[in-house]
């Protein structure tokens, strides 16, 4: 038994959808527009290229009742091994506005497409720049560590960017004490940087290789102390 369809005499646009989605797109128009030319005078057939509509198409016939007929022959043919859904188009194409002489429809249509468009590049851009900004601080830390740990040898290292719980000579000096050649801690808490003083270069830089300079917050950086 083949389907039931309510009328819709006044449109002249279908839409299909479940096409297979690994065929191009030109080939799909191509094959679509033969196919349903056997039941009317196609206008257009359009395959939109983004990717939200690949597998869809809408073809507007120069007559009502050809949707009629491709509707009941083509619903459920298979079209590159898949079988298509064919239906009334929600909105009507530029070619049935055309047809209908509705230049104002096609204008606002164009109009809200290019509203949209500029809407989501603003949106993309916003995004853009608050992952810029997010990322920003971390790449100066990172030029910034870099240049720090060019210095030379010190038998002094400098503790910066501590984290503000962390933020207590108590705390800090436990974590460096257990280092061989550790002698004291320097807080200058307002500056939120210590300095760590050790008997000899080599106790320094065995300590800035080995400890976990993560523990004082992750914006902390360990280096040597400029002579």
């Amino acid at each position: 038994m083949e389907p039931e369809f309510q009328m819709q005499s006044s449109t002249t646009t279908l839409y299909v959808n479940n096409i297979n989605e690994k065929i191009a797109v030109n080939k799909i128009k191509y094959v679509l527009t033969k196919l349903f030319e056997r039941y009317g005078t196609v206008v257009g057939v359009h395959t939109p290229k983004n990717l939200k509509m690949k597998g869809q198409a809408f073809v507007t016939y120069k007559e009502p009742k050809s949707c009629e007929k491709a509707m009941l022959k083509l619903e459920g043919r298979p079209v590159f091994k898949k079988p298509i859904h064919v239906t009334y188009a929600q909105q009507p194409s530029d070619e049935e506005r055309g047809l209908k002489g509705d230049s104002e429809g096609i204008s606002q249509r164009k109009t809200a497409k290019k509203a949209r468009i500029l809407a989501e590049e603003e949106e993309k851009k916003r995004m853009q720049q608050n992952a810029k900004s997010l990322l920003m601080p971390t790449q100066l830390l990172k030029a910034q560590a870099k240049q720090w740990r060019l210095l030379p040898p010190n038998s002094v290292l400098l503790l910066q960017n501590v984290d503000d719980s962390m933020l207590e000579a108590a705390f800090i000096e436990s974590k460096f004490n257990v280092f061989a050649g550790f002698q004291k801690i320097r807080l200058i808490k307002f500056r939120k940087l210590a300095f760590v003083d050790f008997d000899l270069e080599a106790a320094a830089t065995a300590c800035v290789e080995k400890i976990d300079h993560d523990q004082f917050g992750a914006s902390s950086l360990l280096s040597y102390a400029k002579k």
